[in-house]
């Protein structure tokens, strides 16, 4: 006999998809200077030894966790089923519901941000690989 545990992945962050034409670095500069965030460039998000993506994060004086993620490498993609997406900002925030429209009109605000909506994780293939495991010292 085999048995095959299901269960529903519950995420405590929310994603939100960007399209935008700008380099990581100048898109981070945008979001530092709109949100009055300090993004910093950190370690690649590594999916497997081939599949490294850029990755800058950041901390908010309420405690909330940004990471912004590319989509894309050279070798593939970070969520395939999104390849119009050019980058992902995962939020870690118990506040969000609270600072999402606000949070989401500043985005929207920004000349370089194309488009930016919501991904619905429970739908997207490949959502775990939004699981972002920091090492700690």
């Amino acid at each position: 006999m085999h048995y095959t545990l299901e269960c529903d992945k519950e995420y405590e962050f929310v994603v939100l998809a960007i399209n935008s034409h700008s380099k990581a670095y100048k898109l981070c500069w945008n979001l530092n200077n709109t949100l009055l965030l300090n993004f910093e460039m950190t370690d690649e998000h590594s999916i497997s030894d081939e599949l490294l993506f850029t990755r800058y994060k950041t901390k908010t004086e309420s405690g909330a966790q940004i990471n912004l993620l590319a989509n894309r490498t050279k070798k593939g993609y970070l969520i395939p089923s999104q390849k119009s997406v050019n980058y992902f900002l995962v939020i870690k925030d118990e506040c969000w519901c609270d600072a999402k429209e606000s949070f989401l009109s500043k985005l929207r605000a920004i000349n370089d941000i194309l488009l930016v909506f919501e991904l619905d994780l429970e739908k997207t293939k490949n959502s775990d690989r939004f699981i972002i495991y920091d090492k700690k010292n």
